[in-house]
């Protein structure tokens, strides 16, 4: 039996070591397939445009933690799905097959879905695109306009808030004062993640005289200033929007599969809606709720231990979302936020403070003490 995992970042790293450790290698195949030979832990990006973070403290080459766990891995990019004939066509011609399949792809900014976005907005989705970010952030002057804001369609918030703070911490250190707007499509600050979280970031807006707008959209980007549906106009000199997500180039090219913006719907156990065989997990598919590493993490495991299931003809069991998010705050620290079910009901809690901020640290040094 041949098992597929396409992507190799958190989703797809923790469903191939679950895969590993429950099935029988002599019975069955786990191939990984990735077009990026390193692992990159991605929640320490926000921290490149800021500080002189080594990139080798969150990255670690791919295919010699494969090896060591008996997993294949493929260094290709996926050129298309053909799922009703259970294989994969590879950009190189390569054709693979599998029995049960995980698509842990991930997705993509979508800049061209606003007009006038693209190639204006800084990012920190990429190590490369982190990298330049530090160079504009370095060239910042006093007085300049910033607009930071979180445009409709992005369904992972917290970045924008983590590169707020973060940029007013750097600014602050720098002795640069610079007017900052914030505004986001969501209909309160931090929306989802409970009246503490909420009232926290408020506070801090607050102290930092930071102008936000709740319960906006982005018509358009053009001339140096960001059109908001509540007619303002958003004068700029330097920008960080988060823009819509769209599924990966493959995906829009896979005849097979029914997407929203290349964005897979998904029964409660992950599986594709379309096919039983397929499973997928973070932000590759169309669950509500943000997008994080942990997220990802644990449909990962969830969606490999469901193929375990299947092959022991057991029933399959459902994904339970939870709320585990850890936000830098800049000078402030971080805010830790959790929201979990357990077997007396939901746990619940919010810190903020330099606690968190080094639990975040601790979580970087874990993983690559662990799979590196």
């Amino acid at each position: 039996m041949r098992i597929v995992i396409i992507g190799a970042g958190f989703g797809g790293l923790n469903a191939a070591v679950t895969l590993q450790k429950k099935l029988n290698p002599s019975q069955h195949e786990i191939l990984i397939i990735s077009d990026n030979p390193q692992f990159v832990f991605r929640p320490s990006l926000i921290w490149l445009p800021f500080h002189k973070h080594s990139i080798d403290r969150f990255t670690f080459p791919l295919r010699p933690t494969f090896e060591k766990m008996d997993i294949t891995f493929i260094e290709n990019r996926v050129q298309a799905i053909k799922p009703k004939k259970n294989y994969i066509l590879c950009k190189n011609g390569e054709i693979i097959h599998y029995d049960f399949l995980i698509l842990a792809s991930g997705a993509s900014p979508d800049w061209r879905r606003i007009k006038g976005l693209e190639g204006e907005s800084s990012s920190v989705y990429t190590i490369s695109s982190a990298l330049k970010t530090r160079k504009k952030v370095e060239e910042l002057t006093e007085n300049e306009p910033i607009v930071i804001g979180i445009a409709q369609g992005n369904p992972n918030q917290g970045i924008a808030y983590e590169f707020l703070f973060e940029l007013d911490a750097f600014l602050n250190k720098q002795d640069i004062k610079c007017p900052i707007t914030f505004f986001t499509y969501e209909k309160k600050l931090f929306e989802g993640k409970g009246k503490k979280g909420t009232a926290r970031i408020e506070e801090l807006m607050a102290k930092k005289q930071i102008k936000w707008y709740c319960d906006v959209s982005v018509k358009k980007i053009r001339g140096g200033h960001v059109y908001l549906n509540n007619g303002k106009h958003l004068p700029y000199s330097f920008t960080h929007i988060l823009p819509p997500y769209k599924g990966k180039e493959f995906v829009f090219s896979s005849k097979g599969f029914k997407h929203d913006h290349g964005i897979l719907p998904v029964k409660e156990t992950l599986q594709s809606v379309q096919w039983d065989n397929v499973f997928v997990v973070g932000d590759a598919n169309d669950i509500k709720g943000a997008k994080t590493g942990r997220a990802a993490e644990q449909q990962g495991i969830l969606a490999a231990e469901n193929i375990v299931k299947q092959l022991n003809h057991e029933p399959l069991l459902s994904y339970q979302h939870e709320q585990l998010f850890l936000t830098e705050l800049g000078n402030e620290g971080a805010m830790l936020i959790l929201n979990k079910l357990n077997d007396n009901g939901i746990l619940k809690g919010t810190i903020s403070g330099i606690f968190p901020h080094l639990l975040k640290r601790a979580f970087e040094k874990y993983y690559m003490f662990k799979y590196s």
